[in-house]
């Protein structure tokens, strides 16, 4: 490394490790020359605010680890780009320290201790770890950089004091007269002692078979072995570079400019005090007159610059200066523009979006380019954007040595280790994608894994022989040949007739599986032995590997499973449920997996169906797969569709499918006579919101058997007094006073009982119907089984989605919140789960329908505890107590006015008891809160718009 680049090593890391810099500015190319190239493993006690890890991995492009250790506990937050840095928080000097470092590695080629510590702490570290210092390796006793060595506990640090101790060890280790170690030891003993290091294991140190003391540090270096001959000498950068390397750089260390002083100001402290003031004199003038002569030279610079700045050519230059400015900012935002583009189909999809959905369809597109522009960092993530996946998978899904060796280890405790066969059909794939999916399964941490592949008459002449060579090398791997092409389903059970396991997980022949993926999958089946079923969170990888498009799933949700094959990747069946079903179907190709998966949902109960919330798997994207778009492969939306038709006529579920944008829509039919329901609104004046809210039932619903209860909560206005009377004359139409004080769950609970209707539908008079099919769908719904309440997606006037459901402890409340919260019409929301039909936890009585009989199992709204918010909350949680599940359906879509008669009571004149139930929300439902089912615990709880989690709330975390 030449010392220009250590210059732009020092630029590139300036302000964070300046107090070391000095070292790195001098020939560092030399000393480590024969290191620098090789998979060297490196320890470094004391990186102080950890600057110096980097330069070393930069220096040692090679190395196979990089470990350091401070005592300073806030360098447990640093994090670094390179995954061969490794930082341990300790003392060095204690003894348990050890265990963390070797965590990391075994032994080290080269140990450095930096100056920061005094010569006995040095000492000691290096007695800890020199038995983990390899034959022939350095331990590096760094000294004269520490800058503020002065100010360090109080100036009792002294360098010289170090220097003074390691040439007198040198001395003693080189002595060429030493014959027997023991005598060696024997004075390191005294030398020890009177250093204050009585505690030294002089028996290993008296090993070292030679020290170089030159200068600026002592290297010390174990004794050649016969497998690697290390017996150079080591040469380290002189002191004149020390010192000038300070003095270029804060102006704080030991600015002596004439060597020989440098040199014999190791024994200034013994000088008579007289004779040290006279120095110290002599000195104080030199540094006088340098300083008057940089002053002088500091105005003459100040001058240059003035005269420059307001020459003719600067002031011309001016705009592209500016220009050049701006560029810098816009130009990697057009890159991050034109990768958002590319990932999202480019030109061929806009076209698309324009046939199928005209401008506004453009416009959409538009606004995710747009979005995607944006910056918006949270706490926790360091001033990165929210959605900055790149660093949110460095931080938290990227897995370290200790992890590895964390996983090693309960692996081994597993009281079951379940053989895990992969299998892969393959056809045509690239050559180097099939390798790289085929080296994903081999570098499994999880060693009880069997890959089992069937060729499906690859006519790619380089397939074969990659397969024939795998399957030589490693016993686990398995290949069938076909003889002619039968396409995916054909090939898949091809490959499931050479497993052997009990689980069975699918790959595709071009995406990854991450080296941790089945280990987890093995300990799921320990800590859920009732489950036959599991899938992972999966993202996608394109050419570069670069990952993005990350899906963090719910737990099982029957409801968006219908909606979209959420269970995919990474998809593990039981071998035994495989065999029941008859694996896959043929003429299914394209949604194959997702027609397996239903046919084995078929024989089980929802909790065995498992979900890991963990990335698993890496999806491959290119032109031909759908992970770029599902229009690569449209035959396979088509046999997605038929796969869920189909499966309905066997459940004699009565309902269809139809492809939609992000999914499927499944429209349940209604019986031949449709069963009444009674819609319940409670208003108290307000006279323009209740008109809109009766008035757009009336004229827009299509359903026609429904009767309408109003609670008049002591309305005084008389026009709307009025009006209220007027619909009177209305047949469906019944008007009720009620003139206690405002308690919305009370008035409901006594509506229920006025109610004639078989269903009920609870609405807020601020309501405004859209969609004439909006009961309809609704109603449908609540009449499948199991289904407890059913929610609407409402909207603002200026078509912002006010509620797209009910996610638990997101919010400021910490209690729930509404997903996907102002959206514009339009968006689809996180991977189209705005526009999605899909289970929730909750859903709110703005705008609910239920069965009466449920209503009433679950004894209706609690009017004591929660007057005056989260009853509807509460109300769905008991429903999921009880066990049923709460559904929510974009397709029932209704405006959301604001009204001042609930918002002024529940926000003003109500704030201290909304706090109160709020209190008591989070007593009654504790943890539930924490870990809603129908979200991600890798997502964010400070917003609604399903960002990224800083950090994810993983529990079992390694």
């Amino acid at each position: 490394m030449s010392n220009n680049m250590l210059q732009q090593l020092y630029n590139k890391h300036s302000g964070k490790a300046s107090d070391k810099w000095s070292l790195y500015l001098s020939e560092y190319d030399r000393l480590f020359q024969d290191y620098c190239n090789k998979s060297v493993r490196l320890l470094e006690i004391g990186i102080q605010n950890g600057g110096s890890l980097e330069i070393w991995s930069e220096y040692f492009k090679h190395a196979e680890s990089l470990v350091g250790c401070d005592i300073n506990p806030d360098c447990a937050n640093l994090r670094y780009d390179d995954p061969r840095i490794h930082v341990v928080v300790g003392d060095a000097n204690a003894a348990d320290i050890s265990q963390q470092v070797f965590k990391h590695s075994a032994e080290f080629d080269i140990i450095i201790d930096d100056g920061s510590h005094r010569s006995s702490d040095i000492i000691k570290s290096f007695a800890l770890y020199f038995p983990k210092l390899v034959d022939g390796g350095l331990f590096i006793a760094e000294d004269l950089h520490c800058s503020y060595w002065e100010e360090f506990e109080g100036g009792l640090f002294d360098p010289y004091s170090s220097m003074n101790f390691f040439k007198h060890f040198a001395d003693i280790i080189n002595h060429e007269h030493w014959g027997v170690e023991k005598s060696r030891a024997d004075v390191l003993r005294g030398v020890f002692a009177k250093y204050g290091c009585e505690d030294m294991d002089v028996e290993l140190l008296a090993q070292v078979h030679s020290v170089e003391f030159i200068n600026s540090m002592c290297v010390l270096r174990k004794a050649p072995s016969l497998d690697n001959g290390l017996g150079h000498r080591v040469i380290a950068g002189s002191v004149e570079q020390v010192v000038q390397g300070h003095h270029d750089l804060n102006g704080k260390a030991y600015q002596v400019n004439d060597i020989s002083e440098r040199r014999n100001a190791w024994s200034v402290r013994s000088l008579p005090p007289s004779e040290a003031i006279e120095g110290l004199e002599e000195e104080l003038a030199k540094k006088t007159e340098e300083l008057a002569k940089l002053t002088t030279d500091l105005a003459y610079k100040d001058l240059q610059i003035d005269v420059f700045a307001n020459s003719t050519s600067w002031k011309i230059t001016a705009p592209l200066r500016w220009l050049a400015d701006r560029m810098k900012l816009f130009i990697p935002a057009v890159k991050r523009a034109t990768l958002t583009i590319k990932r999202s189909g480019g030109l061929k999809k806009a076209i698309q979006l324009y046939k199928r959905d005209g401008l506004p369809g453009v416009m959409r597109g538009v606004n995710k380019v747009v979005n995607a522009l944006r910056h918006i960092p949270v706490i926790g993530s360091d001033g990165h954007d929210r959605n900055d996946y790149v660093e949110w998978v460095r931080r938290y899904d990227t897995l370290t040595d200790e992890g590895r060796i964390a996983i090693r280890t309960r692996i081994a405790t597993l009281s079951e280790q379940p053989v895990i066969a992969v299998v892969m059909p393959v056809y045509n794939p690239k050559p180097e994608w099939l390798e790289e999916a085929i080296e994903s399964v081999r570098n499994q941490l999880y060693p009880y894994w069997e890959l089992c592949i069937a060729d499906d008459a690859s006519t790619n002449a380089a397939i074969r022989p990659i397969l024939e060579r795998y399957a030589q090398q490693d016993a686990r791997i398995k290949v069938a040949f076909r003889e002619e092409n039968g396409h995916i389903s054909a090939a898949s059970n091809s490959a499931l007739t050479l497993v052997t396991g009990k689980w069975v997980a699918l790959l595709d022949h071009d995406d990854l599986l991450p080296e941790h993926a089945l280990f987890w999958v093995a300990k799921a089946v320990n800590d859920y032995p009732d489950a036959r079923l599991m899938y992972s969170d999966e993202d996608k990888i394109d050419e570069h590997g670069v990952r993005h498009g990350p899906y963090f799933k719910c737990d099982w949700n029957i409801d968006l499973f219908y909606s979209h094959n959420m269970f995919s990747h990474l998809g593990v069946y039981s071998t035994d449920i495989l065999r029941d079903v008859g694996g896959f179907r043929f003429g299914m190709e394209g949604s194959q997996d997702y027609d397996l998966a239903l046919r084995c949902i078929e024989r089980l109960k929802p909790d065995q169906i498992h979900h890991i919330p963990r990335m698993l798997y890496h999806w491959r994207v290119h032109e031909e797969s759908t992970a770029q778009s599902s229009n690569a492969k449209p035959y396979a939306m088509l046999a997605g569709e038929r796969a869920l038709n189909e499966y309905f006529q066997r459940q004699n579920i009565s309902a269809t499918a139809k492809q939609m944008i992000y999914g499927y829509r499944v429209s349940y039919a209604l019986p031949s006579i449709l069963p009444k329901v009674s819609l319940i609104v409670s208003t108290k004046d307000e006279l323009n919101l209740i008109r809109q809210c009766i008035g757009s039932i009336l004229k827009k619903t299509t359903y026609q058997n429904y009767e309408i209860l109003i609670i008049d909560n002591g309305s005084s206005n008389p026009d709307t007094l009025t009006y209220l009377n007027s619909l009177k004359s209305e047949s469906r139409i019944t008007v009720v006073r009620d003139d206690r004080l405002l308690n919305y769950p009370a008035m409901n609970n006594s509506a229920i009982k006025l109610a004639k209707g078989e269903l009920i539908c609870l609405l807020n008079n601020k309501v405004e119907v859209i969609s004439p099919e909006w009961l309809s769908e609704m109603v449908s719904i609540a009449l499948q089984s199991q289904v407890g309440a059913v929610g609407a997606r409402l909207w603002y006037p200026n078509n912002l989605l006010q509620h797209g459901g009910v996610i638990l402890g997101i919010g400021a409340s910490g209690v729930a919140g509404n997903a996907h919260y102002k959206i514009p019409k339009g968006s689809h929301g996180y991977l189209g789960r705005g526009t999605l039909i899909q289970s929730l936890s909750a859903v709110t009585t703005d705008c609910l329908v239920i069965s009466k009989r449920i209503y009433e199992e679950v004894t209706g709204l609690d009017e004591v505890n929660l007057q005056v918010a989260f009853s509807d909350i509460d109300f769905c949680l008991r429903l999921q107590e009880l066990g049923y599940r709460n559904v929510w359906t974009p397709y029932a879509e209704l405006y959301y006015h604001e009204s001042t008669w609930r918002r002024s009571d529940r926000f003003a004149q109500k704030s201290e008891r909304f706090a109160q139930e709020a209190s008591y929300m989070k007593q009654r439902w504790g943890d539930k809160l924490l870990r809603d089912p129908a979200y991600s615990p890798n997502l964010t709880v400070d917003f609604e718009d399903f960002s990224l989690a800083w950090p994810p709330r993983i529990q079992d975390a390694l």
